[in-house]
């Protein structure tokens, strides 16, 4: 139940809540009227969804003029929201037997000699107002934003733009071909060179769930038919990793850890950074990405 008061002459908005424990003020009434506030007081509030919050300061002795009567309280600052003072247990249980008609908002209670009767304002509690009730108002201001669509052949742009396209996918298809066989001969081959005494690297393969062998085997079938692996009886093996892409697909990944502490690196003196890039603009560059694996060659 929501009533009019005042504090120190200024009107508020005064809430009977028999479900609050104590008794609040609104830090905005607090600041504005700039009331005493003893800091030393510090305090949790359970909130009705079950969150807790920290606060701190009361405000002691604070009068309150309720028409029908005057109150003396001891009101702890709060973020209340709508209203500026929560009266609660902590007040009602002082007024001893209350008569209560919420139908009406009224509540009745003996003070002294005298029978105090406070009644709550309904213009001051919100309520949820229909469609049917809101068109019967006559003083409605309403405010919209007008937008005015027109039909436009966009045929010929998609067109154009499409034909482009086409050129530029024709231009370029090699990149987009699947890979058929191994890469062509380069003027250098790779050669991995081993340290001297280093016996051929054996890992044994890792223990995979059965939808990753499945998935293994699907994925080497695929690359022997596409060429770009081929049967081998080396000695050399090494385990097979893979790695969930982003898009939930698998990346074939070879752990050649073993591999690389018996390799002998490739070290090469380091060229002057500057120097490259100066002539690297004589030459023309490309970076392909692979599609498919998401590497960069």
């Amino acid at each position: 139940m929501k009533l009019l008061g005042r504090v120190a002459g200024t009107e508020v908005v005064v809430m009977m809540d028999s479900g609050a424990s104590h008794n609040f003020v609104s830090r905005e009434l607090v600041k504005h009227l700039k009331l005493h506030v003893d800091d030393t007081v510090k305090f949790g509030v359970c909130l009705g969804d079950g969150g807790k919050v920290s606060c701190q300061g009361i405000c002691r002795g604070l009068i309150v003029d309720l028409r029908e009567c005057e109150i003396q309280i001891d009101g702890y600052v709060f973020e209340l929201g709508g209203v500026d003072l929560i009266l609660g247990v902590d007040w009602l249980r002082r007024l001893g037997d209350v008569v209560v008609n919420w139908e009406a908002m009224r509540m009745s209670f003996a003070l002294g000699k005298n029978v105090v009767t406070l009644t709550g304002d309904p213009s001051l509690c919100r309520s949820v107002i229909s469609t049917k009730s809101l068109l019967k108002m006559t003083d409605v201001e309403f405010c919209g934003l007008l937008w005015s669509a027109e039909a436009t052949d966009i045929s010929e742009g998609v067109r154009g733009l499409s034909q482009e396209l086409d050129e530029l996918l024709q231009l370029h298809r090699k990149l987009f071909d699947e890979p058929k066989g191994l890469p062509p001969p380069r003027r250098q081959d790779h050669a991995i060179i081993l340290k001297e005494g280093s016996g051929p690297v054996q890992v044994r393969p890792y223990r995979y769930a059965h939808h990753q062998k499945d998935e293994i085997e699907k994925m080497v079938a695929e690359m022997l038919q596409s060429g770009v692996i081929q049967p081998s009886c080396s000695p050399f093996s090494s385990p097979v990793i893979l790695v969930k892409k982003k898009d939930g697909s698998w990346r074939f990944c070879v752990d050649y850890r073993a591999l690389n502490d018996i390799t002998v690196a490739d070290k090469f003196p380091l060229p002057v950074i500057d120097e490259l890039l100066s002539w690297s603009c004589r030459f023309g560059l490309k970076n392909r990405p692979c599609h498919i694996s998401g590497y960069d060659e």
